[in-house]
């Protein structure tokens, strides 16, 4: 599917930030994704781990939607989340906090989410309910058969995308 494993990246970015402490390190998660790892704020909060992830939140688990919209003719099963306020459940866990649920508000909150550099950060960004994540390896493909997405007319024997989009 997308490549990773839920619930990865939060323990993941902690520890990829204690190792190198002077980088900025990024969390890119879904909201299905971060929620089953998310306690681990307070663990980056109380030792000093000052991680970013950047939420993208869909109220899906995002990539087994996507898999039920392409592979099962949208017939969807367990994938809708009754999210928290991702906000509200950052700053309670000592961490800053930042929201857009725009195009408007995005280029701000961004700005205001990489400049934080004292704690941990969140910044959800609410995107579109129907929007998928590519690119994808459908179940039983190898790497070289991954799905690029719609916009690709095809995808070259070795797998590299032709160079014009549709």
């Amino acid at each position: 599917g997308g490549l990773g494993t839920m619930g990865f990246g939060v323990p993941s970015a902690v520890g990829a930030k204690i190792g190198a402490p002077d980088k900025m390190v990024v969390d890119i998660d879904g909201d299905g994704s971060f929620i089953m790892t998310a306690c681990e704020m307070v663990t980056a909060a109380q030792y000093g781990v000052p991680i970013k992830v950047l939420l993208l939140n869909n109220d899906f688990q995002g990539m087994v939607k996507q898999w039920q919209d392409l592979f099962f003719d949208e017939k969807h099963s367990a994938t809708r989340q009754f999210n928290p306020n991702f906000k509200a459940l950052a700053e309670s866990m000592h961490c800053a906090s930042f929201r857009s649920d725009s195009y408007d508000t995005l280029e701000e909150t961004m700005a205001a989410f990489l400049a934080e550099e004292d704690k941990p950060a969140l910044a959800e960004f609410v995107v579109d309910k129907h929007e998928h994540c590519y690119p994808m390896v459908p179940a039983g493909k190898a790497l070289h058969e991954l799905v690029l997405g719609p916009d690709y007319a095809d995808v070259a024997a070795d797998g590299a995308a032709l160079a014009n989009p549709q």
